[in-house]
């Protein structure tokens, strides 16, 4: 498998299991049980773990990509809101990780700490969900609307509807 591969094959696994450990954990409050929590919590982890080799091969796949000609602003927008996902995330499991060590030590969590938690794992889908977002947009430039005509190889907007008519006049 080649890092585009990798890239591709991953890159749902952080967005998935951070809105599903933030609606278990969310589960977990409504019905105090600890069981629940622990299986968030190690979704969090693992949401951020998912995220190193995603992150890590989205270079290689920038490399692969350009091959074909794709949007070169379309790339580096997704690549800055990656690192801020990975940022978030890495927080979100980082912390998620010390109330998987602490949990036998508290009784109970500290309620600041879960609702914490709460956050940061939608913080994590939402920015999650805006890269993926930006990612599909390099290849795929019907995400960007009806109306949005396309980019021409600078990031520059072209209308089709333009070009079609000035072609129409010749």
């Amino acid at each position: 498998m080649n890092q585009a591969q990798i890239h591709l094959a991953l890159n749902h696994a952080p967005l998935f299991l951070s809105v599903l450990s933030g609606i278990l954990l969310i589960i977990s409050i409504i019905k105090k049980n600890e069981l629940v929590k622990s299986i968030a919590l190690f979704g969090m982890l693992a949401a951020a773990l998912f995220t190193l080799p995603v992150y890590f091969t989205g270079e290689g796949t920038e490399e692969i990509v350009e091959k074909f000609g794709v949007n070169e602003k379309a790339i580096e927008e997704h690549e800055d809101f990656a690192t801020i996902s990975m940022i978030i995330i890495s927080i979100t499991g980082f912390i998620a990780l010390l109330a998987l060590m602490l949990r036998n030590r508290l009784a109970n969590l500290s309620s600041v700490l879960v609702t914490g938690l709460v956050i940061l794992s939608l913080a994590s889908f939402g920015t999650m969900a805006w890269t993926a977002h930006l990612g599909g947009l390099i290849r795929h430039t019907e995400l960007a609307g009806v109306n949005a005509g396309t980019q021409n190889e600078n990031g520059t907007k072209v209308d089709q509807t333009n070009e079609k008519e000035g072609k129409d006049d010749d």
